[in-house]
């Protein structure tokens, strides 16, 4: 069907006997083939005044609004014809002129009352010729008035049956519902208004071809878009084989001696008949997916991705499914199941591996953490390199892996994880994948947990004692997932977040960054270690403390106690600082610092000992005075 043709053909009606209505899916394009195709083609025949109903909630305010497009388009002869034009001018002021001669004098005062159009207008008669030329009404967005379908029809009947106007109304008739049982219904009044419905499809190659080369983008990204665009009409247009998807479906899910009834099996079928029925084709989401993942794809370019096909098409399958509003959101579960209904719409273009949670957050909750996109990329590129089952098990959901890779690695698997041998995400990854396996009926080897939670100890032993950092963006479980994990998964995950969530690595960092500093050289110690966190004055800070001051020349003692007050002389105030153990080290470097200062005595070095009484009193001054009788520990 061509539809331009079609309107053309109803516009050459005279005395047309109903409306014509073009029905579509929103951001199908119905509109921009109107305004940008249909009437470019007949401009020079006829006149078009096209009304959007978006939001008009009375036949007043829609008839005012007819009269002042009318206007609106009238006015646009001036640059043509000043002398046509002239005549509605000169109509319109001696409507305003008449009125005014009959207002309240006090009203007359007050000319800006009248001389609004909205007042002027319901004054002013409009036809269906336009100086000469034939006016056809084009009203818009018919299912989103808020009008009653039976008021709105009706008026719309008017213009058309009445006045003798061409009208083309553009609709979802779909979305259009029936307001009350005490009218007549949709249906029934569009048979006596609406002469004709004529569908429309619009052409997805050519919707896809304007969209790419009318965007602004990069000539890299523009060349990925050109490279896909088959797939990309084919995700735009929904060209799938639905009853194969459905016969796909049912064999792998339709098993027999399971404990489903056949009613159960009939209502996930329909389920689904229903979710492919909804497929959506808006344009416009498809436009604003092209346009946000050229974001995308500059960050999978600066993490040296390769090959951006796949993340295109999945990131546009996504995309398309949340705008629609279609996504499969179990809370319980958080995101585990939020590509499902993607999969069941996109078969063969989808694919999970090529969304990162990143990705998704950023789609569905708006959120871009470029932190943890780049970790995630990174563990995606680490992915790809997994080749044995072991390494495959390190890396990947439990879902995601066949049951020979499982059965044939997962002992190996035990063995690292005992070791200490896994990163702490890796940990909490062994862990999803121990929940992943109840929930999809798995049985894993035996699990000895006191020497997994032995082994996560290993690791941030490890994580403390080398240069290795554990990341600002991890992975987490969050707390209302608690009740999917057992005692033992939770006991063993609570060891990890105690770390994470205490700073516990930041701190143990800097004090072996204090007892390193310290030891090897003061002024370094000195500019570097006065900003940096601590949760504790231990005593083996204690003893690089004493033996650093004790190696240091009289200049360095003179400001050492000074620098060392500086860090730890408010300890008591600070709700980071564990007070008891940071007292009792204070205590037993104050002790120490005592015999040293009578072994300078007995040399007579009098100035180190000086230094070291001015010490001593600055530490007494800082000993939190309720804790004196704590026991020094030897």
């Amino acid at each position: 069907m061509n539809l331009i043709e079609e309107l053309k053909n109803y516009c050459d009606i005279n005395n047309p006997v109903g409306a014509l209505m073009l029905s579509g899916e929103w951001g199908c394009g119905k509109t921009y083939l109107i305004k940008t195709k249909f009437i470019p083609s007949v401009k020079d025949t006829y006149v078009f005044v096209c009304i959007s109903l978006f939001g008009i909630d009375s036949l007043d305010k829609l008839r005012v609004e007819v009269k002042k497009k009318w206007l609106e388009k009238a006015s646009e002869f001036d640059s043509l014809n000043g002398t046509k034009v002239s005549r509605v001018a000169d109509s319109c002021r001696r409507i305003f002129d008449t009125i005014k001669d009959r207002l309240p004098e006090n009203w007359q005062k007050k000319g800006e009352v009248v001389s609004s159009i909205m007042d002027l207008i319901n004054f002013m008669p409009i036809s269906n010729r336009m100086f000469e030329k034939k006016v056809i009404l084009v009203f818009d967005d018919l299912e989103r008035t808020n009008i009653s379908c039976t008021d709105l029809l009706g008026c719309i009947n008017d213009y058309c049956e009445n006045q003798g106007f061409n009208t083309i109304i553009v609709a979802n008739e779909e979305k259009i519902k029936d307001r009350s049982d005490n009218e007549l219904s949709y249906r029934e009044i569009k048979e006596k208004i609406v002469q004709r419905v004529i569908p429309f499809v619009p052409d997805y190659e050519e919707v896809v071809s304007n969209s790419i080369e009318l965007m602004s983008c990069g000539i890299e990204y523009k060349g990925l878009l050109r490279k896909n665009e088959k797939l990309l009409v084919k995700i735009l247009s929904g060209d799938f084989n639905d009853n194969a998807i459905i016969e796909q479906y049912k064999a792998k899910n339709y098993k027999l001696g399971s404990n489903k009834e056949r009613e159960e099996y009939q209502k996930e079928e329909e389920e689904l008949r229903k979710l492919l029925a909804q497929r959506p084709h808006n344009i416009r989401s498809f436009k604003c997916a092209i346009q946000d993942f050229e974001r995308v794809y500059n960050k999978l370019v600066k993490e040296d991705i390769q090959d951006c096909s796949n993340w295109l098409l999945s990131f546009i399958c996504l995309m398309m499914t949340n705008k629609a509003g279609l996504l499969q959101k179990i809370t319980r579960y958080g995101h585990l199941f939020w590509y499902l209904n993607v999969e069941k719409l996109y078969p063969e273009l989808f694919d999970d591996n090529f969304i990162v949670d990143g990705f998704s957050k950023w789609v569905i909750q708006g959120e871009w953490n470029e932190d943890v996109i780049s970790k995630e990329i990174q563990l995606f590129l680490k992915k790809e390199k997994a080749a044995t089952p072991l390494e495959i098990l390190r890396t990947y959901n439990l879902p995601e892996v066949d049951e020979e890779i499982i059965d044939e690695g997962f002992k190996d698997l035990l063995i690292e994880v005992y070791a200490g041998n896994l990163s702490l995400d890796e940990y909490i990854l062994f862990l999803y994948n121990c929940c992943y396996s109840r929930m999809y009926d798995f049985d894993l080897p035996t699990i000895d947990w006191e020497k997994v939670r032995e082994g996560i100890r290993k690791q941030i032993k490890y994580l403390v004692e080398s240069d290795e950092k554990d990341s600002h963006s991890h992975r987490m479980i969050g707390d209302d997932s608690k009740q999917h994990f057992t005692e033992d998964e939770w006991s063993a995950y609570q060891i990890i977040k105690e770390f994470r969530d205490n700073n516990v690595w930041i701190y143990e960092k800097n004090q072996k960054l204090y007892i390193d500093l310290i030891s090897s050289d003061l002024n370094v110690a000195f500019r570097e270690l006065s900003n940096k966190r601590y949760n504790k004055f231990s005593l083996e800070m204690e003893a690089a403390t004493i033996n650093a001051f004790k190696n240091a020349d009289n200049m360095d003692k003179n400001h050492f106690s000074g620098w060392f007050v500086g860090i730890w002389g408010q300890y008591s105030n600070s709700p980071e600082i564990e007070g008891h153990g940071t007292t009792v080290s204070l205590k037993k470097l104050r002790d120490d610092l005592n015999s040293v200062m009578q072994e300078y005595k007995e040399k007579g070095k009098n100035i180190a000992a000086g230094h070291t009484q001015n010490f001593i009193k600055k530490l007494e001054a800082i000993i939190k005075t309720e804790s004196e009788d704590t026991t020094v520990e030897q």
